[in-house]
């Protein structure tokens, strides 16, 4: 086995690993008796970050077929990056609001607490969870630092293989993500949330497309 395939083999297990996740944190707000407060904002966010994992993987297999060490650990970070958004996106099943909730997207929320009868269960609040600063923090914080990364690495690899040609528009359209995505990390306001997460969704989804069929 080649370098570049021991390196494409090791990329392709941690992009499993995050599909693996991603898939696990959703099965387990499926399971049966489980009872969540389902909200659609977290849920397309995960969906971004599978549509994501495929097209970066599929993506990168014409540079790993060059792969050297000098830019294997920036692709490695890369990946690893993407492998803990993909962790970050949907609450772990014991995930559950601590602290009395403030005021969420310009409405009040609710604090968890035990349901009405004998027996109750307290519901996963996935509004709770996206909304929550921890996880606005983490999540975003972590894909940016995914974005920048792919960014260095995909130059990087040009670089070494084409001379430095740095591509604009490529650039352009990461320095805006970054700076929509970071928005979110600043502001619980679900009006902010909403159309910046639904048109990522929609660019990563034709990226995707893209790439595996030849838009």
């Amino acid at each position: 086995m080649t370098q570049p395939e021991y390196i494409a083999a090791l990329l392709s297990i941690i992009v499993g690993l995050g599909l693996t996740d991603l898939a696990k944190s959703l099965r387990e707000l499926v399971r049966p008796h489980r009872r969540v407060d389902w909200h659609w904002l977290p849920l397309l966010w995960a969906a971004t970050t599978f549509l994501l994992a495929v097209q970066i993987w599929w993506n990168s297999f014409s540079f790993l077929t060059g792969a050297t060490a000098a830019f294997f650990i920036v692709y490695l970070l890369t990946f690893l990056l993407l492998y803990l958004a993909c962790a970050f996106a949907l609450p772990d099943p014991k995930w559950e609001k601590s602290r009395v909730a403030k005021n969420v997207g310009g409405s009040p929320a609710e604090t968890p607490g035990t349901r009405e009868g004998p027996g109750a269960q307290t519901a996963l609040d996935l509004r709770a969870f996206y909304f929550s600063e921890t996880h606005r923090r983490w999540f975003f914080g972590v894909f940016i630092a995914f974005i920048v990364m792919g960014q260095i690495g995909s130059q990087t690899a040009r670089a070494l293989s084409e001379g430095f040609s740095p591509r604009g528009q490529e650039m352009l359209l990461n320095g805006v993500s970054v700076m929509f995505i970071g928005t979110l990390i600043l502001t619980d306001r679900w009006w902010v949330h909403v159309p910046i997460s639904v048109l990522y969704f929609l660019g990563v989804g034709w990226g995707t497309a893209s790439s595996i069929f030849g838009f």
